[in-house]
């Protein structure tokens, strides 16, 4: 039996793995060959969730549930493509996992093989076309995420340019047209709470609350990376721990390391709400986060995003603490004291994230 492999600081988020067509039996060539340029998804039981005409299978988010599959070509020769998040296939959930590349492309085989039903060639006979390193940083609360991710947007990486979310949201991008490198920086408890609402994960409310605090940092390396890695005479299935973790720091050391976010002297604030009235530890911290992200974004923006019965009950508690309308609108109420993200300190399971509190 295989001893199961341990959870490291960082975790391969996706991994796009291809093999020429030729090297698979007559049979499966014959079944999968009408798919050509149809991306398929299955999911843990093997079946077809769904399929789409698509040219690229990297052109998929790495939150995307399941194994997607699909046939293709570069003008010369077809290929078979798989691409998935190792740690959603084998955990169900991609918050922690490993960052061993091997370990991650016998996952991915495994699950392809299962799902065509057939007899796949063994990881490294396969071409690598895109891995998504990622690490997960603690902070405070949920407002300081909102901080940080406003703090990168504005970050001078050199030729690194960072951008916002074109949908609107917070979440912050480097080079996301890139098929070298690029990456990727965003709030991992409001996503995961995404994914919950649309039935597409299982997690409890505390994890998502604990997520809350997290930032993610996802760093991508692409097709013409690894053209470049083979012409260079290194093999994609050799990449160590090391390896990689050095690939996420110098892209994001940049552009990060250095980022600094305020962080609340909360504990008192946060008892003295619980005690004032009479309410339980996770309340009182729900209401310290609309505080904390009243000082960030402003009275009036805060109240317009929260649901009404929340924000009232919210405002009450503070109020009972001793804090006013006009506190919150206007004074400093609790100092402040620097927090920078630490690209050497990611957090690899749950138990840290508690310790960090």
């Amino acid at each position: 039996m295989a001893m199961p492999v341990q959870q490291t600081p960082y975790l391969i988020d996706w991994l796009t793995l291809r093999c020429p067509v030729a090297h698979l039996g007559p049979r499966l060539v014959e079944r999968i060959r009408e798919c050509f340029n149809t991306i398929h998804c299955v999911d843990g039981a093997g079946e077809i969730v769904w399929s789409k005409q698509s040219l690229d299978v990297d052109a998929l988010r790495s939150d995307t549930p399941g194994l997607v599959w699909m046939v293709q070509s570069d003008g010369k020769h077809e290929y078979l493509a798989i691409g998935g998040s190792p740690a959603s296939i084998e955990h169900g959930i991609n918050v922690f996992g490993t960052c061993d590349i091997r370990h991650a492309a016998s996952v991915l085989v495994q699950k392809a093989a299962r799902a065509l039903n057939a007899i796949l060639p063994r990881p490294d006979l396969w071409q690598c076309r895109r891995i998504d390193i990622t690490g997960n940083f603690v902070l405070p609360d949920f407002a300081s995420c909102k901080q940080a991710l406003r703090q990168l947007c504005l970050a001078d990486g050199g030729r690194r340019k960072a951008t916002n979310d074109k949908r609107g949201g917070d979440s912050v991008y480097w080079n996301p047209t890139s098929d070298l490198a690029k990456g990727k920086a965003y709030h991992k408890g409001p996503h995961l709470a995404h994914l919950a609402r649309k039935g597409l994960i299982n997690i409890g409310e505390d994890l998502i609350a604990l997520a809350d605090r997290i930032i993610r940092l996802e760093h991508t390396r692409g097709a013409r990376w690894f053209r470049r890695l083979a012409e260079a005479g290194r093999h994609w299935y050799d990449l160590t721990l090391a390896d990689l973790e050095g690939l996420f720091v110098e892209f994001f050391g940049r552009v990060v390391d250095g980022v600094e976010v305020k962080e609340m002297e909360r504990h008192e604030l946060v008892a003295r709400i619980a005690q004032c009235s009479d309410i339980t530890q996770g309340r009182a911290e729900a209401a310290f986060a609309t505080y904390r992200n009243i000082r960030a974004d402003g009275f009036e923006v805060t109240r317009d995003y929260m649901p009404k019965r929340t924000w009232y009950l919210h405002l009450k508690y503070l109020r009972a603490a001793g804090i006013s309308d006009a506190d919150l609108q206007q004074g400093n109420v609790v100092q402040f004291r620097p927090v920078r993200i630490v690209l050497a300190q990611p957090v690899m399971c749950w138990d840290d994230v508690r310790r960090a509190a």
